[in-house]
């Protein structure tokens, strides 16, 4: 994907959970600051479901979820969890 190490540098990683903090380019971000749209809810509506239904095909025991408190603009980066759910 071209993404670099440290765009995405993992905060958490457990047997079940992994937690990382996205720096990289972000086409939705991009888009939602210059339209004066607000990323959470574009975000939350675009994309949360497209990469649940991905996961479930992996495992449906894998949960996506995203840290709205801890999305840009409103910090330097976007943080976002899988976790394995038993």
């Amino acid at each position: 994907m071209g993404i670099k190490p440290e765009e995405v540098p993992i905060i958490e990683e457990t047997e079940k959970k992994i937690t990382w903090r996205s720096y990289d380019f972000c086409p939705y971000f991009e888009a939602t600051k210059n339209l004066g749209m607000d990323i959470r809810l574009v975000c939350k509506q675009a994309t949360e479901m497209p990469v649940q239904a991905l996961l479930d095909m992996i495992n449906p025991k894998l949960r996506f979820s995203r840290n709205y408190g801890k999305i840009r603009p409103y910090t330097e980066y976007c943080e976002e969890t899988i976790e394995l759910i038993e």
